[in-house]
Formats: C-alpha cells, structure tokens, sequence
C-alpha cells in the first residue's frame, strides 16, 4: 500500500508532484514518514516484491496462456477450463478463510508460533482432502460418464493439499520477507511457463497440462519449505493445538462464507456453460473471460497504493474521505471505460490476432464481458470504502446476493442466447449487485452517490485539466 508513495516520492520532482493525481490525495506528513522511517521502506520494499510477483504471474500467464489457448483449440481447452473452474468452486473449503487470521496471528503472538504453524498446516491438510473429495463428488454426478473431464478434475484438485504452502507464505508476510516467496513463485511460474511451451512444441496431450498445475503446486511447497529452513533464524516446535484451531475456525467462519460466495460469482458462469452446452462453447468463452481478467490487477494495486491517505483523510475530515474516495471512483472508472471501448471497437481484431479464427466468437464476448470491469474497479474501491467505515458485512451480502443473482440469470439465459447470454448474465449481476442492491442499506447509499458521480465524464475532465494545467 505504500507503493504509490514511493513512486510519487522518487520518480517525481516538486513541482510535478502538484500536479499529480497521486499527490493530489496523499497527505504530506506520509511523505515525510516514509523519508525518516525506515520500517516504513522495509514495508514498501515488501509491498514491491508482492507487486512484482503479480506482474510476472500476470505477464506468463498472458504470453504463455495464449500459446497454450490457440495450441489446444476451443474443444480441448473447454475441458481444461471447466475443470478448472470447477475445482475452483472449491477452493473456498480448501483456504477456511485463514489467510489474513493465520498473519494476524503470526504477529500477535510470536511466542506461539510453534503452535500456530502446525495448526494452521493440519488444519489445511484437512481442508484440502476435503475440497478434493467435494470436488470429485461434484463432478462425477454433474458429469457422469465423462472420463476424461473427471481425470482433469482429479488431477488439478489435488493441488488443493499441496497448498498447505500458504502457510510458509503467510509466516514470511507476517516477518515483512515477501521476497524470498517472490523468489521461489517467479522461478516456479517461468520454469512452468517454459514446460507449457515445451509442451506445445512436442504436441502433448490434454491431461500433461492439468499435470503442470498439479506439479506447479507440488514445487512450489517444496521450494517454500527450502526457503523456509533456510531462512529460519530462530528454532520453535511446530505442534498441533487444537484449541487454537477452533479458535481459527471461529474467527474465520464469515471469511468462509464470503470465499464461498466469491467462488460462485467468479466461476459458475464457466461452470453452467460447460454442463449446459458444450465443451466448445466453454473454451469459446473463456478465451473471452481470460482476456477480460487480464486487467483486473490494476484496480487492486492503485487502490492499495492510496489506501493509506484515504485512511488519514477519515481522521481530518468526512468531507476530505469523501472527496478522496470520489477522486478514487472516478480514477478507477474512467480506466474501465476506456479499456471497454478499445476493447469493444476492436474486439476482432484483438480476438483474431491472439487466438485466431477458431476463437473469432470469442470477440461478441469480450465486447460484453469487458464492461464487467468498470463494476469490479467500483468493487475494488467500495470494498476499501467498507473496510474504513466498518461495513464489512454489507459486502457479504453484496457478495452472496450478486452470485445468486448470476446463476439465475445464466440458467435464464444460456438455454436461451448461449454463451452471449452468459456474459450478460455477468454484466447485469455486477451491475445489480454493485450498484443497485447496496441502495437497500441506508449507510451504502453515499457509495452509490459516489458511484454515479464517477460516470460524470465532465468531472473527470476537469480532474485531468488539473494536473495538465
């Protein structure tokens, strides 16, 4: 969250900084912070590393997934997506809503990290048998008699137990070392980056690419554990103690519900299609999709880079949160409307250029589905908005209510408009969620005031012949 401070700090003389949309909502005195603190850039530093993972993760999986798309052709790639999002159905019961509890905990009491540690490791052990077994029971009856799909499920399903690596992960977040996991998963992403390409190259078949998610989960643990005995300065018994684990449980029951809620809103669009029509279709789609997503970062690390001067704006003044937050909505907006209409007006030719003419379909799709973003960028700010004035709960039930409404209108509308109809399935269940249900809540109003002020082109370019005058 510190990382657009940085930025503004060294990549920017005074007088530009005035100009700057960033200066413009960062106060001062974090600047000054961050010149004299230097845990203050021991954080950032970390945050850096974080941010770098996801480039590299997001720049393989743009270069090398369209490798692997075109490669498989819309059939097989269908199966390969289905799977893959039906495991990830499941992924919610794998996780337990632990990730921010088992950090917060690390650093609450470091005394206790023994038992923390191997808690946290049996408790996903646990889990991840569990999401395994769910999903292999899901999918035979959904997909009776289809073998090979099921192979493709078994396989990319057990990677849930290898992801008991998290909690390696989640000891050195809570040490502020981010980057000797940046490490092991660059290296991991662009080894198996290479593999897929070789893959392609020796024309391998469909289940060596769920093998590749598979063994990617499985050397990612291994390098995690390396690191991790590596780097450990100090011993401690790692133990299990069950009272700890129920008090985890506990604490992350809510998050679980959320996870649940999330996993079908992101995936049962895939899902539907994929045992509603065909494998084609699906592939179709998701070559779609995975374009439309491609983004979707951005939002995220310009929010968190802001996060912490809309957090000391609620200190000064409501009126100065509020005007920060606008800022923030119409930033966020105006970059999702713009990439939608590049990508609406030359839908074709983006699908055609990297996929080719067996996806040409997949150009209606992203020409609907891109307008998606402009909700989750809006999304992405009122979760931050949630957090400051504690309303956590209302996106919960944005949450649950948006994933309901998702798979109502997919099974309304793909019997009828096929996978068309499931992009609009999406779109319309952003918008209804994001935007109209929060009306429902008397404290969420303000965010819906925010977010139809931030349509207000003119105000947008008012903010821009700001910073250029």
């Amino acid at each position: 969250m510190w990382n657009g401070i940085k930025k503004i700090n060294i990549c920017v003389n005074n007088s530009l900084m005035e100009k700057n949309f960033f200066k413009i909502i960062t106060p001062v005195f974090l600047l000054n912070i961050f010149k004299n603190n230097p845990e203050f850039r021991k954080i950032t530093a970390n945050i850096n590393w974080l941010f770098l993972d996801r480039f590299v993760q997001m720049g393989v999986a743009f270069f090398v997934g369209i490798w692997v798309v075109r490669y498989l052709g819309p059939e097989k790639y269908g199966m390969l997506s289905y799977a893959v999002a039906f495991v990830a159905l499941f992924g919610f019961i794998a996780k337990l809503g632990m990730d921010e509890i088992i950090v917060r905990e690390f650093v609450k009491n470091p005394e206790k990290k023994g038992d923390i540690f191997g808690t946290s490791v049996f408790l996903r052990l646990i889990a991840g048998f569990l999401a395994v077994a769910f999903s292999l029971v899901a999918v035979f009856f959904v997909k009776q008699g289809d073998f090979l799909v099921f192979g493709l499920t078994l396989i990319i399903a057990l990677g849930f137990i290898f992801q008991v690596s998290d909690v390696i992960d989640f000891w050195f977040q809570s040490q502020v070392k981010s980057r000797y996991v940046v490490y092991v998963k660059n290296f991991v992403n662009i080894a198996f980056g290479l593999i897929k390409i070789s893959l392609i190259l020796l024309k391998a078949p469909l289940i060596f690419f769920a093998l590749v998610i598979l063994f990617e989960s499985i050397i990612i643990l291994i390098g995690f554990i390396f690191i991790f005995l590596k780097n450990k300065k100090d011993t401690f018994n790692i133990k299990i103690n069950l009272s700890l684990g129920k008090q985890i449980l506990s604490d992350s029951w809510p998050l679980i519900l959320a996870g649940a809620a999330v996993s079908i809103y992101m995936k049962i669009d895939q899902v539907m299609i994929g045992s509603m029509l065909d494998n084609k279709s699906l592939g179709i789609y998701s070559a779609a999709v995975s374009l439309c997503e491609m983004w979707y970062f951005f939002p995220v690390i310009v929010t968190a880079s802001v996060f912490p001067a809309i957090i000391y704006s609620k200190k000064i003044s409501r009126e100065l949160f509020i005007n920060r937050m606008q800022m923030l909505y119409d930033f966020l907006t105006w970059v999702a409307i713009a990439i939608a209409v590049v990508a609406t007006l030359f839908s074709k030719h983006i699908v055609g250029l990297l996929f080719g003419e067996a996806y040409i379909q997949s150009a209606s799709v992203l020409a609907i589905y891109i307008w998606a973003g402009i909700f989750v960028s809006m999304g992405v700010a009122s979760g931050k908005y949630w957090v400051v004035e504690n309303l956590t709960k209302i996106s919960l039930f944005v949450t649950f209510f948006g994933a309901l409404i998702n798979v109502l209108l997919n099974l309304w509308f793909i019997p009828i408009f096929g996978i068309i109809g499931a992009s609009v399935a999406t779109l319309v269940s952003y918008f209804i969620s994001g935007m109209i249900f929060i009306t429902l809540f008397k404290q969420a109003r303000i965010v819906f005031k925010m977010q139809i002020s931030a349509l207000n082109i003119f105000r947008f370019f008012g903010y821009i012949r700001k910073i250029v005058n």
